[in-house]
């Protein structure tokens, strides 16, 4: 049976409208197994600073001690076009779950940018500071086409060696099938998120769940267990 997660959720730390208060009651009202804040770093202009996401990481402590929920404070970190993470290594270390994705290219053709984002992806991947890849190879719109099947093969071949999983982002609907099954093919671990800013779309995963059934995908797929 594919578990039911979310490990993509804004709050008011960032550009949500939910405290984390609000989230952990939804998330066990829509019978979550695990829910995860991951508010954006400093890299965007909503987005949280060290001190702020320190003390995310710390109010979600606490809540999970006192409810028993596996709920965890992390980071949607943004990874810039040459490759860098907006947070130091030494803030990351302290965060429940780090997730990154692409937020700004410089590129405006869209086969440029889906040169431009692999390349800052793979840049990120040898830091070895993130666990999930979230819209992965999404920037307005799927730049799936503009990528050839041996250059995917290859990307995703990385994402593997790495140990980072790619999110199925329901807010985006990404990424393609095609993407997903090679993944599945090569062992990079699924995850699930719903790039919830708003309380009611807090644990919204049926896209996902309907998608990995489709994709014949098991709980051991999943990133869930091997955090």
């Amino acid at each position: 049976m594919v578990p039911k997660f979310d490990f993509h959720v804004h709050t008011l730390y960032s550009d949500g409208s939910s405290s984390p208060e609000l989230v952990l009651e939804t998330a066990l009202t829509r019978g979550l197994e695990a829910v995860a804040l991951t508010d954006h770093g400093p890299g965007l202009s909503v987005g949280a600073d060290s001190p702020k996401l320190l003390q995310l990481s710390e109010e979600v402590r606490r809540m999970r001690e006192e409810s028993g929920f596996r709920i965890l404070g992390g980071v949607e970190s943004n990874i810039s076009p040459d490759g860098t993470l907006d947070l130091e290594e030494k803030i990351l270390r302290q965060l429940d779950l780090v997730t990154a994705g692409v937020h700004y290219l410089n590129s405006k053709e869209c086969r440029a940018q889906a040169g431009e984002y692999l390349r800052a992806v793979r840049e990120a991947l040898r830091s070895r500071a993130f666990r999930i890849l979230v819209h992965p190879l999404y920037y307005n719109k799927s730049l799936l086409p503009w990528i050839a099947r041996e250059e995917l093969e290859e990307f995703v071949e990385e994402l593997a060696e790495a140990e980072v999983a790619v999110e199925l982002n329901s807010k985006y609907r990404a990424p393609d099938r095609e993407f997903l099954q090679e993944c599945l093919r090569r062992g990079v671990k699924l995850s699930v998120g719903t790039d919830a800013h708003h309380p009611e779309e807090v644990g919204a995963v049926e896209w996902q769940l309907t998608l990995l059934r489709r994709l014949g995908a098991e709980r051991e797929d999943l990133i869930l267990d091997f955090l």
